[in-house]
């Protein structure tokens, strides 16, 4: 049998709304052509409450799947809490994170299953058959991170007796982030052929004991970080081969670009963020996102706050989506953050470090004498007229 693995459709979202649309239509197209089954793995929706133009434009894609005459058969579908399922379709879905509802609240996900565009599997079992071979799909929709190891020890999902067994969820994993809560592979239900996640945006494919473990990414850009550069798709899964084929489909172009200085000054900085994007421009053969971070430091006497570049992304307007991030330092920012450390490190009080940090900003400006800690008990009263009582104190 062969099984499209597809996650993270993200509709509506609001940024590139368009694209997340018709790059899903394309990868849910192409899915329900190639495939006997389609497994959708949480985050079709960017929203737990989707607007209704959403959900209409959404209904209209789903419809795609009624449009060809299916091999596979649902032979088989329980659920824990007594959930009907209203469709004999095979694609199967859960929820995300996105997607996830206080219990008792309708999440988009439930919406599409009552509607019989989906068979939810989330704290369900479906067993779908074609040519005597059974595949079994089970389910653990997005929970919260720290609760999903407790979650699923609760569930307990066990292989079906007899069948090809897919587990699939949503979640975050500690293997590919960063997170002591997070779930690991240990915690995954044993005894499954097939293990499928969705939730993590950079597709993966891992081989576990006798399994294997597939993440297939997003359909669209939404994290603008370096992952988000590889190309998106879905996996078509072969039961009998054993072995995930990628399926590209066309994306806008994403190019994340960093840009590192030391004494720049801040022509040259703007200079070059044109450069970059002008350059993502000649490459695509579309309007491209182009997100560029800036590290590094000015030259002497410029602070961060002097580098204004909206304006560039107001003048590539209509020819790209720019986004811009700035990690910037001055050797002034530096000094006060290790004056502050220092401080800290000398168990000095916070009184103490507001009047050392006020005596040298009043030296700066050329004020030596003065009574530093009555100005600041002055403005440490954080009334409206502390400003002006503290400056008719220093003019007595």
């Amino acid at each position: 049998m062969r099984i499209a693995i597809l996650a993270d459709f993200h509709l509506g979202y609001p940024k590139f709304e368009e694209d997340s649309f018709r790059q899903a239509e394309e990868a849910f197209g192409r899915a329900c052509e190639e495939a006997d089954l389609v497994v959708l793995l949480g985050d079709i929706f960017d929203a737990r409450t989707p607007k209704q133009e959403i959900l209409a434009r959404s209904f209209g894609m789903f419809r795609k799947a009624f449009e060809r005459k299916w091999d596979v058969r649902l032979v088989e579908y329980t659920s824990r809490d007594g959930r009907v399922n209203y469709t004999r379709i095979p694609v199967v879905a859960i929820h995300g994170t996105h997607e996830r509802r206080t219990k008792g609240l309708v999440n988009p996900v439930e919406l599409l299953e009552k509607a019989g565009f989906v068979v939810n599997v989330h704290s369900a079992v479906a067993v779908f058959e074609k040519g005597g071979e059974r595949v079994a799909v089970q389910g653990m929709g997005g929970v919260p991170e720290e609760y999903a190891r407790g979650v699923l020890e609760a569930l307990s999902p066990k292989p079906v007796k007899d069948a090809f067994n897919i587990f699939i969820f949503h979640q975050s994993m500690k293997e590919f982030l960063p997170g002591d809560s997070l779930m690991g592979v240990e915690n995954l239900p044993k005894g499954f052929d097939l293990y499928l996640c969705g939730h993590m945006h950079t597709r993966k494919i891992e081989k576990l004991d006798g399994a294997l473990l597939i993440i297939p990414g997003s359909t669209v850009v939404t994290q603008m970080r370096k992952e988000d550069e590889e190309r998106k798709g879905f996996f078509v899964f072969d039961t009998e081969k054993k072995n995930a084929e990628f399926y590209e489909i066309k994306t806008r172009p994403f190019f994340y670009e960093e840009l590192e200085f030391e004494g720049a000054k801040l022509d040259e900085v703007v200079r070059k963020v044109r450069e970059r994007v002008e350059r993502a421009i000649e490459k695509s053969e579309e309007m491209p996102v182009v997100k560029v971070k800036i590290k590094g430091k000015l030259a002497k006497g410029l602070d961060p706050s002097n580098l204004e570049l909206g304006g560039v992304v107001r003048e590539f307007e209509g020819r790209a989506v720019v986004e811009l991030e700035k990690e910037m330092e001055s050797d002034e920012l530096r000094e006060r953050v290790e004056k502050i450390r220092s401080l800290r490190e000398g168990r000095v009080s916070v009184r103490e470090m507001g009047i050392e940090i006020l005596k040298r900003k009043l030296k700066e400006y050329g004020v030596v004498d003065c009574d530093v800690e009555m100005l600041y008990s002055i403005l440490s009263e954080n009334k409206k007229d502390a400003p002006q009582k503290a400056l008719s104190k220093m003019l007595e």
